[in-house]
């Protein structure tokens, strides 16, 4: 399985698993992209458990209420879906390696076993995908990997397997938003693109060229506004130095806790465009769902792809 982790058609059928609740929708491709439906549902009490990183481990409990609504609302036809989690769930950077087996199981372990070397503190099991990105500049080969404990991940897909849902994706909300968009902010950017999205516990700037993300960083979300204008000036300086950048043509911006400057205009090349439904046609109201529920454009994202 590899980045991006979405099939090219998808059930309409989406769960956001946030820290809270679980929200599920409906999206609608077409004639007008938005929701058929979309409810938010608390998590029972004792429905979670804790894993050894921190991350939540699922019971069926914890999404049975929802699934039930769904199928309902969907005549019953309900048996697969996608699943978008927090990107605070998993890491996911860039590594770069000088060659790589041919064997994608030899490289998935070639993966984990420079994942212990860069981030040394992790010692659960890991579950990982990955793509290859462009070169870099010193012409290495450049996997951009998403790793997330197994035990959540393992859980997450038994709880709905238990209700009779295969879970076709299981996704990062990020790599949802960026994989599911990246076919209209690209042909409307006419150039290399920003993309920051930030959401409880994660930042993430990733830098497009070609459909391709060409740089990607993820950061904790505990820092104030002026780390953060660092982080993306660091960004830009790497992608304009190592990564031989010709400049940004726009920077789309998704904030899912707002409340407080997603980036500064000094540290943006150019005016940040907050993604709205008019960007791909949207129904009327689109923008307001989303404001209500944040994770509900991933979710939008992970079928709307083209």
């Amino acid at each position: 399985m590899k980045i991006p982790i979405l099939p090219p058609i998808v059930p309409p059928h989406v769960f956001c698993l946030m820290t809270d609740g679980v929200t599920w929708a409906n999206v609608r491709r077409e004639p007008t992209p938005g929701f058929v439906e979309s409810r938010h549902f608390p998590y029972p009490s004792g429905a979670l458990g804790a894993g050894a990183s921190g991350t939540p481990l699922f019971a069926r409990e914890a999404i049975a209420d929802a699934v039930d609504v769904a199928r309902k609302a969907s005549g019953g036809g309900l048996s697969k879906a996608t699943v978008v989690f927090p990107d605070s769930w998993a890491r996911i950077l860039p590594i770069d390696f000088d060659t790589l087996p041919e064997s994608e199981d030899a490289v998935r372990d070639m993966v984990l076993w420079k994942l212990k070397k860069l981030l040394p503190g992790i010692s659960e099991d890991l579950s990982v995908v990955f793509d290859e990105m462009p070169r870099g500049g010193g012409g290495e080969i450049r996997l951009l990997v998403a790793a997330a404990p197994s035990e959540t991940l393992r859980s997450i897909e038994q709880s709905f397997e238990s209700v009779g849902v295969r879970v076709g994706a299981l996704t990062p909300a990020s790599l949802a938003l960026f994989a599911g968009l990246s076919p209209v902010l690209g042909p409307l950017a006419g150039g290399d693109y920003g993309l920051l999205h930030r959401s409880p516990g994660s930042l993430v700037f990733v830098i497009a060229r070609d459909g391709s993300p060409v740089f990607f960083r993820q950061r904790p979300d505990d820092e104030g506004e002026e780390d953060q204008d660092q982080e993306v000036r660091l960004s830009l300086s790497y992608y304009m130095e190592k990564l031989h950048g010709s400049g940004l043509t726009a920077v789309y911006v998704h904030d899912a806790t707002p409340g407080r400057e997603l980036a500064s205009a000094t540290a943006l090349p150019v005016k940040p465009t907050p993604i709205s439904g008019s960007l791909f046609s949207a129904e009327r109201g689109f923008d307001d769902r989303v404001a209500a529920r944040p994770e509900l454009l991933p979710a939008f994202a992970a079928v709307f792809r083209r």
